[in-house]
């Protein structure tokens, strides 16, 4: 029996905060394993800093990707950004420590990574520092800190927030969120001895349920939300300039997709050429698109009232007056939003790409 009135504080602190992790951060963990496994069947890698207890917990966790969690496979490349003292002192002592995480992603980082920034009270400059960085050269961003904080909630992609005051209830509860994506991981990749196929983007493909969950959750951050939205059947460089021209705007992009029988509807019996889920997995591998929703309306109006993008995106073939209508533009005024207008890639559309493909030239 416990008769210390601190032990038993502490455990009971412990226990609830479990009890958040069950009931809030399960979806976000699941996510952050699925964009990690994802990752590193691209070649990717997983990048991880922080200060003091927060970089032990980053080598730690590193360890569990280049030796083993559970399974007995091959190992994972991660890397903590915290073990190399000649690097650190060097970038610290040139560049400011501030940088010293920052300089060390400049040269070892590229598209489609995984960076993940440790800080318990979510106000380290230079894990802040290279989380931005690190979201800035498209790799997917994941912070872990305390009550939170809302310029690392902001900067990163997911956050977790542990709702605690105390360091090291704080840090125990880091370590509890590390280890399951650990082991979700290792179950995504592998099935005894060889790795399981990860489609690429698939943790970014919603339904309107889940993405009105976080869409929530991205206000509750202060992110700003762009959308637009298109057929994106036969993907050319116009769409590609678009998407990454919509993703300038805000921190996060959605992509609405319209579903085989509306793309049917608007472009004729012979479209879509490729099916609604190939063309959401296109779009989701995209580093330049957060999150992919498909609907079945002609029009994205029902999705605009539902998810309140701050920012609706078109081509500037819609500006008006003499543009094609928007429907759609009273209701997004309605809520608050903004429309913003994006340049065209002259000579480039699907329909042109189909000709030249059924013409040979």
């Amino acid at each position: 029996m416990i008769t210390n009135p601190k032990l038993t504080a502490a455990i009971e602190e412990a226990i609830k905060l479990r009890g958040w992790l069950l009931e809030k951060a399960c979806p976000d963990i699941e996510a952050v394993a699925l964009r990690m496994s994802e990752s590193f069947r691209n070649g990717g890698k997983v990048l991880l800093f922080g200060n003091g207890g927060s970089a032990a917990d980053a080598q730690h966790i590193s360890a569990e990707f280049t030796g083993r969690f559970v399974k007995e496979r091959r190992s994972l490349p991660a890397i903590a950004l915290t073990t190399d003292t000649s690097a650190l002192t060097a970038i610290g002592n040139d560049y400011g420590y501030d940088r010293v995480f920052v300089r060390q992603l400049d040269g070892l980082a590229v598209t489609g990574d995984v960076a993940i920034g440790i800080t318990t009270s979510g106000k380290s400059p230079n894990v802040l520092a290279a989380i931005k960085r690190a979201r800035a050269m498209g790799l997917f961003t994941v912070g872990l800190t305390g009550v939170k904080h809302p310029d690392l909630a902001q900067a990163a992609d997911i956050c977790f927030s542990v709702p605690s005051p105390i360091t090291a209830r704080i840090q125990e509860c880091h370590i509890m969120i590390c280890h399951l994506i650990c082991e979700l991981v290792e179950e995504n990749l592998f099935t005894g001895k060889e790795p399981a196929p990860v489609r690429a983007g698939e943790g970014k493909i919603f339904s309107m349920a889940d993405l009105q969950r976080r869409r929530a959750e991205w206000r509750e951050q202060q992110k700003v939300v762009a959308w637009t939205n298109g057929c994106f059947d036969v993907m050319h460089a116009g769409h590609i300039q678009s998407l990454q021209d919509a993703r300038r705007l805000a921190d996060v992009l959605i992509v609405g997709l319209n579903s085989d029988a509306s793309v049917r509807r608007l472009k004729g019996s012979t479209r879509p050429v490729f099916p609604q889920q190939e063309r959401a997995v296109m779009l989701a591998a995209l580093g330049c698109v957060d999150a992919v929703v498909i609907f079945d309306e002609d029009t994205p109006e029902a999705a605009l009232r539902a998810l309140q993008p701050d920012i609706h995106c078109k081509g500037a073939d819609y500006v008006p007056p003499s543009g094609k209508p928007i429907p759609e533009a009273e209701l997004v005024k309605s809520y608050g939003g903004r429309l913003a207008f994006l340049p065209l890639v002259a000579g480039l559309s699907t329909s042109k790409t189909i000709e030249r493909i059924i013409s040979g030239c």
